[in-house]
């Protein structure tokens, strides 16, 4: 494709800056709430885009190193540090669990003949149209009977649920990328199945593991429906489901919620920056089929 000239790469570049301001206008607008004094924020709607005061009291108030005025803020206060370790706890148990059931069942599909194989590669797929509100019910019903609500069970197995089908997918359509004739050779020196698939197919594949981790990760921290119906306390209330009690009845405490939505945001923009290689190669060399 030829390149852009005139003024279709003047526009190319507009519509891009317009695209880029639009997503990160809202990132920076919630950063300047929750460096502003409360001063400057209490009666108006919307603070200053350039704060006339910078004050990170806010991050000290939710972290729980100074005191805050309000009783349900204060309250909400107290429960950001354990929601943010039951929502790293909840994260990372459901990414490790859909990765290896969602690799090993994508090599199944891709490697392997069995009977029900278009079926269950169908199953899968329709999984994912699926609304989580259809399952909230049931599965609420479910997890009463076992007695496990409020602990971390029912949001990782929810969680993994979901997260697995889309390793599937993407796992499945990447591994068929990968040339069969290398296991093969591996195997003929001596490996068996699973050593080949290990030592030969799992690292060839590490882009596309890297991504599907990433997405399964970025799912499970923000998943809020399931962390709100399945918890009533600060024993596995995750990080969203605790934001959302600064919104009062009567009063919402933009900048504390500002504050948190910022440490929210930051493990997995972190995450996103430092393999950002990984996710472009991985999805756009696993979500077409070879």
């Amino acid at each position: 494709m030829n390149e852009l000239s005139g003024w279709l790469k003047v526009l190319h570049r507009l519509v891009v800056s317009f695209v880029v301001i639009g997503i990160l206008l809202p990132f920076y607008w919630i950063f300047v709430m929750s460096v502003t004094p409360q001063r400057y924020i209490a009666g108006r709607a919307i603070p200053a885009m350039i704060p006339r005061e910078v004050s990170f009291e806010a991050f000290a108030q939710i972290l729980g190193w100074a005191e805050v005025e309000s009783s349900q803020a204060q309250r909400a206060a107290m429960m950001f540090q354990r929601s943010m370790f039951n929502s790293v706890v909840v994260a990372a148990a459901s990414t490790v669990l859909a990765l290896i059931f969602g690799i090993l069942a994508a090599y199944a599909l891709s490697r392997l003949d069995f009977p029900g194989k278009n079926a269950s590669y169908i199953m899968i797929l329709g999984s994912r149209l699926l609304a989580q509100i259809t399952l909230a019910v049931p599965m609420f019903t479910v997890f009463e009977m076992l007695g496990i609500l409020d602990t971390y069970l029912p949001l990782i197995i929810m969680n993994t649920s979901f997260c697995m089908a889309w390793v599937t997918l993407i796992m499945d359509n990447y591994f068929d990328m990968i040339d069969s004739e290398m296991e093969d050779a591996a195997r003929v020196d001596g490996c068996t199945r699973f050593g080949a698939f290990w030592r030969v197919l799992l690292p060839m594949a590490r882009p596309g593991i890297i991504s599907v981790m990433l997405i399964s990760f970025l799912f499970a921290w923000g998943e809020f429906l399931y962390a709100l119906l399945f918890t009533s306390s600060m024993a596995a209330r995750t990080m969203p489901v605790v934001l959302s009690m600064f919104l009062g009845q009567f009063a919402i405490e933009y900048r504390l919620l500002a504050a948190g939505l910022v440490l929210g945001v930051l493990p997995p923009v972190l995450i996103a920056l430092l393999f950002q290689r990984f996710i472009v190669q991985g999805l756009t060399q696993g979500g077409l089929k070879g």
